[in-house]
């Protein structure tokens, strides 16, 4: 397992990614105008919650500190897609902060995407764009 961050740095007005357009990667950045701090840890989508919980106590930060999500869709698988979504929404609903769906080309100036994000209403839900169509089922033949 490897981690791309810095432990240890508190930072003040904070705002979080959710990035699961890598298969078997969940990136997180908890970052505000002036810093940014990533973990990129292989894993699967199923493992986001924990994954996200060691990076917040990692950095020393609490959940009512995140002002805002940012969440990257229509890149990646469409369970990770729909997993990112679902716990930005319902982490957004009970903070009461905003979210911002993102591209992937986007995650390189995440913070110059902060007054955007700051500008979404309280209590608009973000929702999944996905790459393709689903492909979930076996296709029936027709005769």
């Amino acid at each position: 397992m490897f981690r791309i961050s810095i432990f240890g740095f508190k930072i003040f007005n904070m705002y979080l990614l959710f990035d699961l357009s890598q298969k078997d990667i969940l990136h997180l950045a908890l970052f505000n105008e002036a810093t940014i701090i990533h973990t990129r840890v292989p894993g699967r989508n199923r493992e986001l919650l924990a994954v996200l919980d060691d990076f917040l106590k990692n950095q020393k930060a609490t959940k009512q500190e995140i002002k805002g999500i940012m969440v990257v869709v229509g890149t990646g698988g469409f369970t990770n897609t729909r997993i990112a979504c679902v716990v930005a929404n319902t982490w957004a609903y009970a903070q009461k902060i905003p979210l911002l769906a993102i591209m992937a080309d986007q995650v390189e100036n995440i913070q110059q995407l902060i007054p955007l994000l700051l500008s979404q209403p309280v209590g608009q839900y973000i929702s999944a764009t996905y790459s393709g169509v689903p492909n979930i089922t076996i296709p029936k033949k027709t005769s």
